[in-house]
């Protein structure tokens, strides 16, 4: 159950570093000059003129958890675990390039949750928020989760909620989507194995998606399902969510079966996680275009793309606009969304093109895929001013670096650094 579960981390892990890299608004705005780059107003086509580069701050609420690399509001650069099935988390500077543990104890060999740095348990997702670190971490074998937080200063670790199997045939392995004003959101798991033909089986998985309060403690469930299936969250912004669901119940309320048996019934919605009212966003009506990239939404914005157009849902009011079109049909797309920009990629087994789209004015920068079949910098994760991402190198293989966000708009791939 363990291995299973572990090559199961590791495939995402690889999968959600290379895709991007492969292929496929908060009002406080950092302005850099620039004369050399280019902006298309809104599709990909047109006039180029000259663009300003701007760069975002960091959201202060929808803030993503994470296990790779995780933004630091409290020291510019990023938190990381060294790692998979850390317990300890480290720090990473960009600026300076240098990396240490967030530990002020002289000697200290960071294997305890003494440690500043160490969590108690191996640490499946952990995000900074409102100067305090949280993360769902994994005990008693891998087979209990419990949901922690301690200051980012330093300070003990404080258990906010834990799960624990009822029996020996049971785990409670629970994972952490982030924070978004004072709350938490969580997926509580509950798997049940059994032996048969000698071999370990999963018999049911119960899911359920819970918001924790963070000052009351109140733990409030507004999702759940016995069939160990429950829509993906692409962010949350107050009493708002929204989701993408595969497996919607068709227009007279019949279920899908979610074994892919009947096809799928794809629905993007909102729901007001107070009221339990929904709003359809898109459904399969549409020519829904899928994004294997995790980082669908930033801030009170979620994008998604129908037939050639990429859209921006605002969660706070609850309206969408087109900020992008293609200028043709391609076979292949991808699209995410960090910094205040939406990334837009296409391309065929041949040929590649992106563009990085500024939500706040429309202005579009055309990125340089220095004449390959993917992009030249796949930018993954962001923190105050900088991304990291694969590079593609000269021979082609693909190196894990940082780049400037200034750099990374200009195409100054060069300027990546390790």
């Amino acid at each position: 159950m363990k291995k299973r579960f572990f090559a199961f981390t590791v495939c995402m892990a690889v999968l959600l570093a290379s895709f991007t890299g492969c292929y496929s608004a908060q009002k406080d705005v950092t302005s850099v000059p620039s004369s050399s780059q280019t902006v298309q107003s809104g599709s990909a086509s047109g006039a180029e003129e000259p663009v300003e580069i701007k760069t975002y701050p960091l959201p202060e609420e929808n803030v993503r958890a994470n296990i790779i690399y995780v933004p630091s509001p409290s020291t510019g650069g990023f938190w990381t675990c060294a790692v998979f099935n850390a317990k300890t988390i480290q720090a990473y500077d960009p600026t300076t390039k240098t990396a240490y543990f967030p530990c002020y104890q002289a000697g200290c060999k960071h294997n305890d949750a003494s440690c500043t740095a160490n969590f108690g348990g191996v640490i499946s997702g952990f995000a900074e928020y409102r100067g305090n670190f949280y993360a769902m971490i994994y005990y008693n074998d891998d087979t209990a989760s419990a949901f922690v937080t301690r200051p980012v200063s330093g300070g003990p670790l404080q258990i906010l909620a834990s799960w624990e199997p009822e029996n020996e045939n049971e785990e409670c392995r629970c994972g952490f989507y982030g924070l978004s004003f004072g709350k938490a959101y969580l997926t509580v798991s509950k798997e049940t194995y059994a032996m048969k033909d000698g071999q370990t089986e999963s018999v049911k998985e119960e899911y359920s998606k819970c918001s924790l309060d963070l000052e009351t403690g109140e733990l409030v469930e507004y999702m759940a399902d016995e069939d160990g299936y429950l829509p993906y969250m692409h962010g949350v912004w107050g009493d708002v969510a929204v989701f993408q669901d595969w497996y919607a119940d068709r227009p007279d309320g019949t279920p899908v079966k979610r074994d892919g048996s009947e096809g799928y019934n794809f629905r993007l919605y909102s729901k007001n996680l107070r009221t339990g009212e929904e709003k359809t966003i898109v459904d399969v009506t549409e020519n829904f275009v899928w994004t294997a990239d995790p980082h669908v939404s930033w801030g009170q914005y979620t994008v998604y793309q129908v037939d050639r157009s990429i859209y921006v849902y605002d969660m706070e009011r609850q309206t969408a606009k087109e900020v992008f079109t293609y200028d043709q049909d391609w076979e292949q797309y991808n699209y995410s969304i960090m910094d205040g920009h939406v990334s837009a990629i296409c391309g065929t087994e041949d040929t590649c093109r992106a563009w990085a789209v500024d939500i706040a004015d429309g202005s579009v920068i055309a990125l340089d895929t220095r004449g390959g079949n993917v992009v030249a910098f796949g930018a993954n994760y962001e923190c105050n001013g900088y991304f990291a991402g694969l590079k593609r190198n000269s021979s082609g293989d693909f190196e894990q670096c940082y780049i400037s966000k200034e750099d990374y708009y200009r195409s100054n791939y060069d300027a990546a650094f390790r």
